[in-house]
C-alpha cells in the first residue's frame, strides 16, 4: 500500500517567500499548496484535508493566529506553524499558548522552517498513535472486564447444578446396595470424581476473578500443613495409580501450625501435587519436603516430581493464567491452566513466594516460602 503523503498549505501574502517555499517542500516529498491570505487558505480547507498549516503572522484581511482559530474550526487536527518578523514575537508566543505548535523568526533559513516542519509532522503523528492506543487500551479494557464478569457468572452458575449433583450421588450411595450392583458403584464413582474435578476448576476459575480484580479475602487460622498434604495424598491417590507414580513426604519434627487460609491454600496445594503428579513421568515419584527456615520466620515446602522435566523456556509461561507446559491441541494432560498462576497468587496473597525450577534428571521442582508471623 502507497504511504499518503503529508500536505501542506504555506499561506504569505508575499509571493516571493510563498513560491521559493512551495518548491522547497515539493521537492522534500510533500503536497504543497500556497495561498496569498486567510480568506483564501479557509477556502482551501474547507474543500481539502491538510496535515500542516504554515503561515505568515502579519497579513492583510485576516493575521495569522486568527486563521489559525477559524482553521481549527474546520480541521481541529491541523498542526500550525506560524512564520513571524522580530517586532512580533510576543504575538508569535501567544499563539504558541492558543495552540500553535511552533513559530519560526524571519528572515529564516530553509533548514530552519523544514525541521520546524518536520517537527510539527512528527508530533501529528505521535498524537495520532497515542490516540489510537488509548482507543485500544479502552478496547482491551472493555474485553478483560466482560471476561471477568463471564468467568464470575459462569462460575458461580456452575456451583448450583454441581452440588444438585454430589448430592443425588451421595444420597444414592447411602441408600442404595452398591455391593450388589458394581455397575451402579462404578458409575457413581465416576460421576463422583467427575463432579468434584469439574468443582475444582470453578474453585480456579473464581479464584483467578477474585485474584485478578484484587479482591481476595484472607480468613487465617493457624493450619497443620503436613496433615493437610497427606490429605490431599489421599485424594489424588487414585490418579497416582493410575500412572504408577509413588509419594514421598519429609517433614521436620519441630514444625508448628502456619497462619493460612485453610481452603484457599488447600485448593493451591492440591493444585501443585496434582500437577507433580499429572506432569510426573510413568514410575516416578513425588516428593513434599516442609522444613522452617530459621531467623527468617518462614515456612518453606517443596514440591517435586522425579520425571516431569520442563525446558526452561517454558518455565516463565507456566505462571500465567491459562497455561501448560504442553499447550498443543494433542496435549495428553487436560485442564485450564490455571493451577500455578492461582496457586501463586495465593500464596503472594499470604505475603509468601512462590517459584519453579527444572534441572535435567531431577524433574520440576515448586517451592512455597509462607510467613509464620504475617503483618496485619
Amino acid at each position: 500500500m502507497k504511504e499518503r503523503k503529508e500536505r501542506i498549505l504555506i499561506v504569505d501574502d508575499e509571493e516571493s517567500l510563498r513560491a521559493p517555499l512551495q518548491i522547497a517542500f515539493q521537492s522534500e516529498g510533500f503536497e504543497v499548496s500556497v495561498a496569498s491570505d486567510g480568506p483564501e487558505a479557509l477556502q482551501l480547507l474547507k474543500e481539502e484535508a491538510f496535515h500542516l498549516l504554515l503561515t505568515d503572522l502579519m497579513m492583510p484581511k485576516m493575521n495569522g493566529i486568527q486563521l489559525m482559530e477559524e482553521a481549527r474550526r474546520v480541521q481541529p487536527d491541523l498542526v500550525v506553524v506560524l512564520m513571524t518578523g522580530f517586532g512580533t514575537v510576543e504575538t508569535a508566543v501567544k499563539a504558541l499558548k492558543g495552540g500553535a505548535y511552533d513559530y519560526v523568526l524571519k528572515p529564516f533559513k530553509l533548514d530552519e522552517i523544514m525541521r520546524a516542519v518536520k517537527r510539527g509532522l512528527e508530533h501529528q503523528k505521535l498524537q495520532a498513535e497515542n490516540v489510537q492506543l488509548q482507543e485500544l487500551n479502552r478496547r482491551l479494557a472493555e474485553v478483560d472486564r466482560i471476561k471477568m464478569n463471564l468467568l464470575r457468572a459462569i462460575s458461580h452458575e456452575f456451583r448450583t447444578p454441581l452440588t444438585v449433583i454430589c448430592g443425588w450421588v451421595d444420597l444414592v450411595s447411602s441408600e442404595m446396595p452398591l455391593d450388589r450392583t458394581p455397575l451402579l458403584a462404578e458409575a457413581l464413582k465416576a460421576i463422583r470424581e467427575s463432579s468434584m474435578c469439574l468443582n475444582r476448576m470453578v474453585s480456579n476459575l473464581l479464584e483467578f476473578v477474585a485474584l485478578s480484580a484484587d479482591r481476595i479475602r484472607l480468613r487465617r487460622e493457624e493450619v497443620d500443613l503436613p496433615s493437610l498434604i497427606e490429605e490431599l495424598q489421599g485424594q489424588l491417590e487414585e490418579k497416582a495409580k493410575e500412572k504408577e507414580v509413588s509419594f514421598q513426604r519429609s517433614f521436620a519434627s519441630y514444625l508448628a501450625p502456619v497462619p493460612v487460609d485453610r481452603e484457599k491454600m488447600k485448593l493451591a496445594l492440591f493444585n501443585l501435587v496434582e500437577n507433580a503428579v499429572k506432569f510426573n513421568g510413568r514410575g516416578g515419584t513425588v516428593r513434599v519436603e516442609g522444613e522452617v527456615a530459621r531467623g527468617e520466620g518462614r515456612f518453606l515446602l517443596r514440591i517435586q516430581n522425579s520425571l516431569g522435566e520442563i525446558p526452561e523456556d517454558r518455565l516463565s509461561e507456566l505462571l500465567k493464567p491459562f497455561t501448560q507446559a504442553d499447550m498443543s491441541i494433542t496435549r495428553s494432560s487436560s485442564g485450564l491452566g490455571l493451577g500455578l498462576a492461582v496457586a501463586k497468587g495465593i500464596v503472594e496473597a499470604h505475603q509468601g513466594r512462590m517459584r519453579i525450577w527444572s534441572e535435567p534428571g531431577a524433574g520440576t521442582t515448586v517451592e512455597l516460602q509462607l510467613p509464620l508471623y504475617p503483618s496485619s
